[in-house]
């Protein structure tokens, strides 16, 4: 014990010499079913995460900041198979902030997937009822190379992020890719272009406001426009994304045409510890050959406390010329 002592001190010390370090995180597990012919599964129906995040002061107003993030499945332990599933998958940065506003270096979420959850009744979450999980800027990869068999679709690697101070509501946020890479990756494909993302947002009073754009390494592009409104304990989402996908991604990903879109609409109504959601979606073409397909979904959270949650939804798809599925699961999640 003494001879650990020396090191506690140490950690303490250095703790304590950060102005803020805080550790947070989000576990979920739960019975859910995806789709018609699968086994119920037991494990994360939402994210489960873990992350660690700091500042120090520089004074003026300035101030030296780092966030590592991490997900996993509460079912089993592991790391979450998405993309290339590194290790800090959530985010790794180190940035500066400033009156001025902050700057980030590394791999994070571009601006558009750090806000679009605010259009979603289940925030773009729930793998079960989350419209948004399927039709959110349908087809498109925010990071398509490099990232696993699939690519990377939220996330950007090795990127410079910008987020503005707040003016009456309004900020803006960007982000850039720095490497070009020339050299193929697994399947062949090298970067057509520069990775490119932007956002402007509203957030005041009863009213949430976005509009985003993108461009990935595919020199795929995509926009997204969303809006919400609370009163008392309704509020009411909406939103509309567009994708266009050069002729590379749409080969490789299968799609029957370059032109992808959208819509969304939900509702919540809080009743006391309880949360009634309700929401429905378009996707005016389809995965694949699937063609227009309609989700519906319904369900409720149930607050023991202000950090633990009981919930319960399900979800219909149905596809012009793919077969309809029901998808369903309860769980239990818990933030710290």
């Amino acid at each position: 014990m003494r001879r650990c002592l020396p090191a506690l001190l140490a950690l303490a010390g250095a703790a304590h010499a950060q102005s803020g370090l805080t550790l947070y995180g989000f576990v979920d597990a739960g019975l859910f079913k995806t789709g018609p012919g699968s086994e119920a599964r037991l494990g994360t129906i939402q994210r489960s995460y873990v992350g660690l995040r700091g500042q120090e002061a520089l004074g003026q107003g300035w101030a030296a900041t780092f966030h590592l993030m991490t997900r996993f499945d509460a079912g089993n332990g592991s790391l979450e198979a998405s993309g290339a599933t590194p290790f800090f998958q959530g985010e790794s940065t180190v940035g500066l902030k400033s009156p001025y506003g902050d700057v980030r270096l590394g791999r994070a979420l571009t601006p558009m997937w750090q806000y679009d959850w605010n259009y979603d009744n289940w925030s773009n979450f729930n793998r079960v009822a989350s419209v948004a999980w399927y039709v959110f800027h349908p087809s498109y990869r925010s990071d398509p190379y490099r990232n696993g068999p699939a690519g990377e679709y939220s996330r950007l690697n090795n990127g410079v992020f910008y987020d503005s101070p707040t003016w009456g509501g309004l900020h803006f946020h960007a982000a850039l890719g720095v490497e070009r890479s020339a050299v193929p990756d697994a399947y062949g494909q090298v970067d057509q272009a520069r990775p490119l993302a932007a956002s402007l947002n509203y957030d005041a009073g009863p009213w949430s406001a976005m509009v985003a754009a993108e461009r990935n390494a595919a020199a795929d592009n995509t926009w997204f426009a969303g809006l919400a409104y609370l009163r008392g304990a309704f509020k009411l989402m909406a939103s509309y994304s567009q994708t266009r996908l050069g002729a590379a991604s749409q080969r490789f990903l299968g799609e029957a045409g370059a032109h992808r879109s959208a819509a969304t609409l939900g509702a919540d109504w809080r009743l006391g510890a309880t949360t009634l959601k309700v929401s429905a979606a378009r996707d005016f073409q389809g995965y694949g050959q699937a063609g227009a397909t309609d989700y519906v979904s319904a369900g409720f959270d149930y607050a023991l406390s202000r950090r633990t949650t009981l919930y319960g939804a399900a979800m219909t798809r149905h596809s012009r010329h793919a077969p309809s599925a029901t998808l369903y699961g309860a769980g239990m999640s818990h933030s710290f």
